[in-house]
């Protein structure tokens, strides 16, 4: 199992209210999330990269599926020897 950094651009607002088109914001929303990845056939969503924060068991809490097209660049923190 891994324990990923991945960074990836989210789906943002815009503006807090009505905004001149000119005005708005080009830049995209980068976001870093930790956790350990999850694979496809251990219960991720197909098309996304699934990260989990905490492991009970066989249950998993703090859920985050990335869609892969938004996902800029991983890094592997680290290797784990543990099998879900």
């Amino acid at each position: 199992m891994s324990v990923v950094l991945v960074t990836w651009h989210d789906a943002h607002s815009g503006a807090e209210s009505w905004i001149n088109i000119k005005d708005l914001d080009s830049e995209p929303a980068v976001v870093e999330s930790v956790g350990f990845l999850l694979n496809e056939d251990n219960g991720g969503k197909p098309n996304h990269l699934t990260l989990f924060q905490s492991r009970m068991e066989d249950s998993v809490d703090h859920v985050l599926h990335i869609p892969v097209g938004m996902v800029q660049k991983i890094k592997v923190l680290m290797e784990l020897d543990i099998n879900i």
